[in-house]
């Protein structure tokens, strides 16, 4: 398998766990619990702040997105490292390899999960109780507050790609 091959397909498989997990936890969970955080200013100050239960939940969730976001890029490297280049490989491999499929799951989460669903479609389980009215206007702009917040994440992803590919690299 090429390494063009190999990137593109875990990529794409990184892609649908995270974003398969991620619109499991929208649908099965309130958004209290998984997108108070998320939303604007404009939408969560009209309901009560996030109980202590809803953000010990939240933390769960996130800490098992965690696992999966850094775990499955880890693995992909060390197979890629280990297997296919017989423990040595250079920098710029690593950091594509990680940064592409980091890059994939990111705008997929955005353009499926906070465009298409959140900000387009909008079904109710994506509305904060109590804020029902606010659907036709607030979640609407959610699609460019979210646009904003991938654009400085990306600075992040950028940043974690490259520690990642250093330590892959010098071990």
């Amino acid at each position: 398998m090429s390494l063009i091959t190999y990137i593109l397909l875990n990529g794409f498989l990184f892609t649908i766990i995270l974003t398969s997990y991620l619109l499991f936890i929208m649908i099965e969970f309130s958004p209290r619990i998984w997108g108070f955080s998320d939303y604007t200013k404009k939408i969560t100050a009209d309901v009560p702040v996030q109980t202590r239960e809803e953000k010990k939940k939240a933390m769960i969730i996130y800490v098992f997105f965690l696992l999966i976001g850094i775990g499955f890029p880890i693995i992909s490297t060390l197979i890629l490292k280990y297997i296919y280049y017989g423990g040595k490989i250079d920098f710029l491999t690593v950091f594509f390899n990680i940064f592409i499929m980091i890059m994939f799951a990111n705008i997929a989460d955005y353009v499926l999960l906070d465009w298409l669903i959140v900000a387009t479609i909008t079904p109710k389980f994506v509305i904060i109780p109590g804020t029902e009215h606010m659907k036709n206007k607030e979640y609407k702009e959610f699609r460019i507050y979210h646009a904003i917040a991938h654009l400085k994440g990306t600075i992040f992803l950028i940043i974690l790609s490259i520690i990642l590919a250093l330590i892959f690299w010098l071990i």
